[in-house]
C-alpha cells in the first residue's frame, strides 16, 4: 500500500497565485489536447460515415423483407413466438402492457368514469411545493421557526471552487 503523501498547503498569496497558474496552465494544455482529439474522432466518424450508412441501410432493408416473409408464413412459426435459424433467431417479442384510451374517448372522460366506477385507482399525489416554500423563506414569509415546527429547515451548502481564466493561458 502507498499511503498518500499530505499536500503542503501554501503560505502566502504569492504561492496561491502560482498555484494558480498552474491550475490556468494544465486547464488551457488539457483543452487542447482535449480539441486535437476530437479533431482526430471527428475526421474517423467521417471516414466510415458512408460505410456504416450503407450498412444500416442494407441491414434495415433485409429486416424489413424476413419480416413481410415472417407475416405471411405465421403458421410456419407454429405455437412459438420466435424460430432459430442458421444465421440468428426472427420471432416476435411482446411489449410492455400499457393503459391507452379507447377510440372517441377523451382523458377527461376516461378518469371521471374511472373515479365514478374504480376509484381505487385514481391517484392523488400529495407533495411539499419546495419551490415555494424557498420563495417564501427568500422573501422573509417563512421564518425558521415555522419550517421548524413543520420539522423542516432550510439548507445551503458551501462549496469551494477553483475557475481558472482560459482567455489568458493560450501557451
Amino acid at each position: 500500500m502507498n499511503p498518500k503523501k499530505p499536500t503542503p498547503i501554501p503560505q502566502s498569496l504569492a504561492d496561491v497565485e502560482g498555484l494558480m497558474a498552474q491550475v490556468a496552465a494544465a486547464d488551457a494544455a488539457e483543452r487542447k489536447i482535449t480539441a486535437q482529439m476530437d479533431a482526430e474522432i471527428t475526421r474517423i466518424r467521417e471516414r466510415y460515415a458512408a460505410a456504416l450508412d450503407a450498412e444500416r441501410a442494407a441491414r434495415e432493408a433485409a429486416e424489413e423483407q424476413i419480416a413481410s416473409w415472417a407475416e405471411l408464413h405465421k403458421a410456419d412459426f407454429g405455437d412459438r413466438r420466435s424460430m432459430a435459424l442458421t444465421h440468428g433467431v426472427i420471432g416476435w417479442r411482446l411489449g410492455n402492457p400499457s393503459v391507452r384510451l379507447r377510440a372517441r374517448v377523451r382523458a377527461d372522460q376516461a378518469l371521471a368514469m374511472v373515479k365514478a366506477r374504480l376509484p381505487g385507482f385514481v391517484r392523488a399525489v400529495e407533495e411539499l411545493d419546495k419551490a415555494a416554500l424557498l420563495n417564501a423563506y427568500a422573501g422573509k414569509a417563512l421564518s425558521d421557526a415555522e419550517l421548524e415546527a413543520c420539522g423542516l429547515r432550510i439548507a445551503q451548502a458551501e462549496r469551494f471552487y477553483v475557475e481558472p481564466k482560459t482567455e489568458e493561458a493560450a501557451e
